[in-house]
């Protein structure tokens, strides 16, 4: 993780502070949000750690499943709150925002350094198909209840309690598919070498996709060991714990959930006050602002990695986190609703349906040729933009 990160950790206090202190909604909420960008970064960061320790299949599991614990915190605090409404736009935003907004960003940045990146078209055409099946799978309970199964106007449609029961049901049939897509990646379950998934890893910033040469590599070990004689007290010591110990990143993991956990309520606390204060749609905020906050940091990677000329990092995090959200934070989500008698269904508008759609199809056609430009990023980023734009003003009532 950045340096520049660890100093954003003094906004999460700050946040708290300024909540018990009853200061403006605006302000609480800008704190609170900036707080949990290094918060994500930091449960990263002790999970790769962890995984580097314990292995590649059981690190490639933390890896996978803690890559989104931010966004099932919030989430989860945002259900406790009683709005079920805005974890549904924050799942949906998570999913839509990373192929226009970060994939974009990765190829602007990328393709105006390199020109021209190319990456396997044969591995982002399996997760394209993998994305496509797990949006189809949330989209199905929303087709339901807005067409019915029928064709003309006034079929029957499912709603009510159907609509949960249907939402349960697919919700553990999507984590049985997290089960069998984490069984043929992180553990190759019958599966062929050449064709695995990679899981992205949570890496920092300044690693990703980085392979330095020989000369480099003689020069790092050379300050490195200068740094180490220089380098004494707790400090160093720490950086020894952490490096070659167990029971350290497993403290700081439970320790910066436990802090995000209480940063995303205050963080929760503050969207109908500031919807009331400024007039900001409760839906700009679920589908614009919280997935952008919970995914900072594994979206700082993907564009360093673009930056490292290594694109094909940048499509494995894009599409391996909008793949988690769907098949593991939306189904976890789901049935915490259901024991805390908080209904959360996979009922979607249908504007957020067609931006699966979109999404999807937008994934699978820069996958097809292997190479991306500064341009297709651009292009990507102004699809964002412009659905930004529409979705900020809040609708007449």
């Amino acid at each position: 993780m950045n340096r520049w990160l660890y100093l954003l950790l003094l906004a999460a206090p700050a946040a708290v502070l300024s909540r018990a202190m009853y200061a403006s909604p605006l302000v609480t909420f800008v704190l609170a949000a900036v707080g949990l960008i290094p918060l994500a970064g930091l449960i990263g960061l002790a999970t790769e750690v962890l995984a580097e320790r314990l292995g590649h299949g059981i690190g490639g599991l933390l890896n996978a499943t803690f890559g989104n614990a931010a966004e099932i915190i919030i989430g989860l605090t945002a259900l406790t709150a009683g709005l079920p409404e805005v974890v549904r736009a924050s799942l949906a935003g998570s999913i839509i925002g990373n192929a226009p907004l970060v994939l974009g960003t990765a190829m602007l940045v990328g393709g105006w350094r390199y020109q021209r990146q190319q990456f396997s078209p044969r591995v982002a055409g399996q997760y394209a198909a993998m994305l496509a099946l797990a949006v189809i799978g949330m989209a199905i309970p929303s087709l339901l209840a807005t067409v019915g199964e029928g064709t003309r106007p006034g079929a029957a449609v499912v709603l009510g309690s159907q609509l949960h029961q249907l939402s349960i049901g697919v919700a553990i049939v999507l984590l049985l598919c997290y089960a069998a897509y984490i069984a043929f990646s992180v553990f190759g379950v019958r599966a062929p070498r050449e064709v695995l998934l990679p899981i992205p890893a949570a890496t920092s910033g300044d690693e990703a996709g980085a392979q330095p040469d020989l000369a480099h590599a003689q020069e790092l070990t050379r300050k490195t060991a200068t740094r180490r004689q220089a380098s004494t007290g707790p400090l160093a010591s720490l950086a020894t714990w952490w490096k070659t110990t167990l029971w350290l990143p497993i403290a700081v993991l439970a320790g910066v959930t436990a802090v995000t956990a209480v940063v995303s309520e205050v963080l929760v606390s503050t969207i109908e006050p500031l919807t009331h204060q400024v007039g900001l749609n409760p839906f700009f905020v679920g589908l614009i602002i919280l997935p952008i906050v919970g995914n900072a940091a594994e979206h700082f990677t993907a564009i360093t990695s673009a930056t490292h000329n290594h694109m094909e990092i940048s499509m494995a995090i894009t599409a391996g986190s909008s793949i988690q959200i769907a098949l593991l934070a939306a189904p976890i989500l789901v049935l915490a609703g259901a024991l805390i008698g908080v209904p959360l269904d996979l009922n979607f508008s249908l504007l957020e349906v067609a931006l699966f759609a979109l999404v999807t199809g937008l994934y699978a056609l820069i996958s097809l040729d292997g190479e991306s430009t500064w341009l297709e990023g651009l292009l990507l980023c102004a699809f964002y933009l412009i659905l930004a734009i529409g979705t900020f003003f809040p609708p007449a009532s």
